[in-house]
């Protein structure tokens, strides 16, 4: 998240404060990257009311990020701007902002069989929203409480 423009308070840390975290799986017969964010972000006034509830899905919004419901679930065509890499030698993974900052510059492990969906389709979801761990992914996602966009993803190999 470092150097994008937005409104936020020039204070905001960048991704490696915020601990982000990145986990390959599958949702609704898609390939998926999840962004785990153990620490949510708020943004409160000067009266200590909150503004932006979580900073994280507030940036994935503003960069055309749709809310996720299990009732309409991923729309087909990529959202405009947005890039991911992942160099499976050392499981490095880069997610970028339309503007070219990053979401994420981290790791992430995959299976075989998760590489060679993204592999036939050339792209993948990517979840965000209150999700501290894996055991959290659900039950934010059926709570409607997350975001997604769709990114093409190159591998290297």
């Amino acid at each position: 998240m470092s150097n994008h423009d937005t409104s936020l308070p020039p204070h905001l840390p960048g991704i490696a404060e915020m601990q982000l975290q990145a986990a390959s799986g599958h949702f609704a017969d898609e390939a998926a990257i999840f962004i785990l964010q153990p620490h949510t972000l708020q943004v409160r006034d000067a009266q200590d009311q909150v503004e932006i509830p979580d900073a994280v899905e507030f940036l994935v919004r503003r960069a055309g990020g749709q809310q996720l419901t299990t009732t309409s679930l991923f729309a087909s065509q990529r959202t405009p701007g947005w890039s991911a890499e992942l160099r499976l030698p050392d499981e490095a993974l880069v997610i970028r902002f339309p503007d070219t900052s990053y979401l994420y510059d981290g790791s992430m492990p995959s299976q075989h069989t998760w590489q060679r969906a993204v592999a036939t389709t050339g792209d993948v979801v990517v979840i965000t929203g209150p999700m501290a761990d894996v055991d959290c992914i659900d039950p934010a996602i059926h709570a409607g409480l997350t975001s997604y966009v769709r990114v093409p993803l190159s591998i290297e190999r």
